[in-house]
């Protein structure tokens, strides 16, 4: 009798410890689901709606669609929109970032994330950081245009040019007489 309660005491204390790991987890998810809604994380795949928006109007004109058959346009917009809400609403994608974001954060670190973003200077970084974004790719982009793309391509040229002369060997150059 003694050794069939001990083992119920054991399978007690384990349930009781697999029901006290489940809260926890469940504590830690909803910390991150919480953090990422303040973070704004729904917002994150809007550019990719744009994005697809813009290409089918560009594809659309490029293929002679003119005013009188924007319904048509339109009609497949939506079926995009509705494409991409299949793959990247937030209810399509949370929990595949609350899981990116669980191993990195504990409860009591998404809190005080949470705290931040709640805070004013977190909710002013917020509202600028797209716009942040988007003018400091504005920067690297011009940066690029004006000075790297150019330099980027003479070291590609300079490396075909090794290459290639590695790969034919030493080139014999005719004497100026021999023509």
């Amino acid at each position: 009798m003694a050794k069939l309660f001990r083992t119920g005491l054991i399978l007690a204390g384990l349930c009781w410890s697999s029901l006290i790991l489940a809260a926890a987890d469940a504590e830690h998810r909803a910390a991150a689901e919480r953090f990422l809604k303040l973070a704004k994380a729904e917002n994150m795949t809007a550019p990719l709606y744009q994005q697809v928006s813009q290409l089918l109007t560009r594809h659309f004109s490029e293929v002679g669609g003119s005013f009188q058959f924007e319904s048509i346009l339109r009609e497949h917009q939506q079926m995009a929109r509705e494409k991409l809400d299949e793959q990247l609403a937030w209810e399509a994608i949370k929990d595949e970032l609350i899981d990116l974001y669980l191993p990195l954060f504990s409860a009591e670190e998404f809190e005080q994330l949470a705290d931040f973003y709640q805070s004013e200077v977190g909710r002013k970084l917020m509202d600028n950081l797209p716009r942040l974004s988007s003018e400091s790719m504005a920067i690297a982009q011009q940066r690029w245009d004006e000075h790297l793309a150019q330099d980027i391509q003479q070291v590609l040229d300079k490396m075909d040019a090794e290459l290639e002369e590695r790969q034919l060997g030493p080139r014999e150059t005719p004497d100026v007489g021999e023509y």
